[in-house]
């Protein structure tokens, strides 16, 4: 059994969410992602969307910590929309303390001229890929716990950047509203896009679900798109409980 998948999910928690998805693609966010050194911690925010590589039937642990919606696209999408695989660091390892350092040093140093400013945002952006190989796990109703973040083998989505919005924000910046609300909107217009051929797979949580998604996917489809296109989807449809306990 292959320990990767031919396909890139991303859950949601709510019937709404992936409708959302659907109808508009997929929106970039701003998310919190924070790294812990050897001797240092930081935490920043970075404008993503992230997915994961892992095969349905060892996605059941996965949905039980993002939720029970989502959507499975083809690797090659992944590829052709230049998605890349996160850098998970142990975070007492060399290559941690090296790169922590490197950064330092880079960003405590006035930036004269073009090309180093162009060099110190070409390092920043590993940061924009890189994630704890473990660390604590915090998610909404339920307690923190540790957790192995490598298990996730995690793709994500970031614009490039060259991309007008900042490329990543600080945790002491984000605090402020006006900061939020304009990265909020450097991101509003961005949309991470897909075709009805890229999906693979749709989960939802009940098959009483199934009827109002099959709808929402005629309205999306609209009159560009052949009948055979929805039925082809709604073949693809397939339940939380399902994967839980059939795969």
């Amino acid at each position: 059994m292959p320990l990767s998948s031919n396909s890139l999910i991303h859950l949601t928690n709510s019937l709404e969410a992936l409708e959302g998805i659907l109808s508009e693609n997929f929106r970039i966010k701003y998310c919190k992602e924070s790294s812990n050194w050897k001797n240092s911690k930081t935490t920043i925010y970075v404008p993503m969307v992230s997915f994961c590589d892992i095969p349905l039937s060892q996605i059941k642990d996965h949905i039980s910590n993002y939720g029970c919606y989502g959507i499975g696209l083809t690797k090659e999408w992944a590829i052709r929309n230049h998605l890349n695989p996160v850098l998970y660091m142990q975070q007492n390892s060399s290559l941690a303390d090296s790169y922590d350092q490197a950064l330092s040093s880079l960003s405590n140093k006035p930036a004269k001229d073009d090309a180093t400013r162009r060099f110190y945002h070409q390092l920043s952006d590993i940061v924009r890929y890189t994630k704890n190989y473990e660390g604590t796990l915090i998610r909404k109703n339920a307690p923190p716990r540790n957790y192995r973040f490598s298990d996730e083998r995690e793709w994500r989505y970031i614009p490039s950047i060259d991309e007008k919005c900042e490329p990543y924000y600080m945790d002491s910046d984000f605090d402020d509203p006006k900061t939020k609300e304009i990265a909020a909107k450097s991101v509003a217009s961005m949309r991470l896009k897909f075709e009805p051929n890229d999906i693979k797979y749709l989960i939802i949580k009940d098959e009483i679900e199934i009827t109002g998604l099959i709808n929402h996917l005629r309205t999306w489809i609209g009159p560009n798109f052949s009948m055979q296109e929805v039925e082809r989807l709604s073949t693809r449809i397939m339940t939380s409980e399902q994967i839980r306990t059939d795969i």
